[in-house]
């Protein structure tokens, strides 16, 4: 990783920024997603709201949207096609230097697309930026940038080695900004993976080029309401969703001897994640014999090589009614907790993801 100080983009063109707002019963969310793009600085924003043959009157919004702004243009999917199909529609249209994919529920934070669009001026070879995306559910808190506003750049395979170990996806969507030119090269979203097509998403594009960071400043405002496409799918199926995302990637990188020692850090990252839950939850609550069962076949159908490791002994006793030894999961599930709190608060203090 390299981290260098936020530098002024050089004066020249306006970096054109196209922003893809899929909407699918969102009419009442349009106005203030599109109002937060066309209000960007620094950069020229059009926008494609691509309705998915929506039942309430969103496609009626977005033709008020439409003709009161020049630069937002209305695309109607003639038969629901789903999110997936409705994403790609859009993304195939983009006829720009930068694209986002924006839901309908969610908003850009001021400024984001300029800070986006002078890193990659900066650094050619990155394919994608991201930052920092504030959750909100009614209406987010504004927050002041920290007085330096800083970058950090991987190179790509740097960045997906990264991601293998962690197991998880610390991107939520709004605030990431792609190259044009890369994401038509990479393609678009795999509609076998409706729920982590973003996680192996953005792995395809670094893949092929390098990784940046905004530090220091909200990029996005991300919705959280009942209606939230990833609502039913945490815990253990948000697992076995990152798994499949994961296994899809590595099945097609052409670095194949990395995509072998990788793919093995992660299946036992992600397999032992799902034992240690799982021995948190019989901790907290009875859990039925038949969701046991299901659980620890989803941890072998990760990793088969996890019942030689102690996670799946333990898990096994406690199955049995016993109390395994070595450390308790709860101990194990508050160093989880406390390393998720220390990411959380190297953000609130230094504004940046390491």
């Amino acid at each position: 990783m390299k981290l260098s100080r936020f530098v002024q983009p050089p004066v020249g063109a306006t970096p054109h920024v196209e922003v893809v707002v899929p909407c699918y019963n969102y009419g009442h969310y349009l106005p203030q997603c599109v109002e937060s793009i066309l209000l960007q600085s620094g950069v020229r924003t059009t926008v494609t709201i691509v309705d998915d043959a929506s039942t309430d009157d969103s496609a009626l919004v977005a033709e008020r949207l439409a003709g009161a702004h020049e630069g937002v243009r209305l695309i109607r999917n003639e038969v629901n096609l789903g999110h997936i199909r409705t994403y790609n529609v859009g993304l195939r249209e983009a006829d720009s230097d930068y694209v986002v994919l924006l839901s309908a529920d969610d908003m850009l934070a001021p400024g984001s697309l300029w800070r986006a669009a002078a890193l990659m001026e900066a650094n050619p070879t990155v394919g994608f930026t991201f930052g920092h995306a504030q959750k909100f559910v009614t209406e987010p808190s504004p927050r002041s940038p920290m007085p330096t506003v800083t970058w950090a750049t991987w190179r790509g395979e740097e960045w997906i080695g990264l991601q293998m170990r962690r197991g998880w996806n610390n991107i939520s969507s709004p605030e990431a900004v792609v190259r044009t030119t890369v994401q038509h090269a990479v393609g678009y979203y795999n509609p076998d993976l409706p729920h982590s097509g973003d996680v192996e998403m953005w792995l395809r594009i670094a893949a092929v080029a390098d990784v940046g960071h905004v530090n220091g400043v909200d990029q996005a405002y991300y919705r959280r309401h009942a209606s939230n496409l990833s609502t039913g799918y945490s815990g253990y199926r948000d697992i076995e969703e990152r798994w499949r995302a994961y296994e899809g990637f590595l099945s097609g990188w052409s670095r194949r001897n990395d995509a072998a020692r990788l793919g093995a850090v992660m299946r036992r990252r992600l397999s032992d994640e799902v034992l240690f839950d799982l021995l948190r939850d019989l901790d907290r609550a009875e859990v039925p014999a038949d969701r046991v069962d299901w659980i620890l076949e989803l941890a072998n159908r990760i990793d088969p090589e996890v019942v030689a490791r102690g996670p799946w002994a333990d898990a096994q006793v406690r199955r049995a009614g016993g109390r395994p030894r070595g450390i308790p999961p709860a101990v194990r599930s508050a160093g989880r907790d406390l390393a998720a709190w220390t990411r959380w608060h190297r953000w609130r203090r230094f504004r940046y993801l390491g």
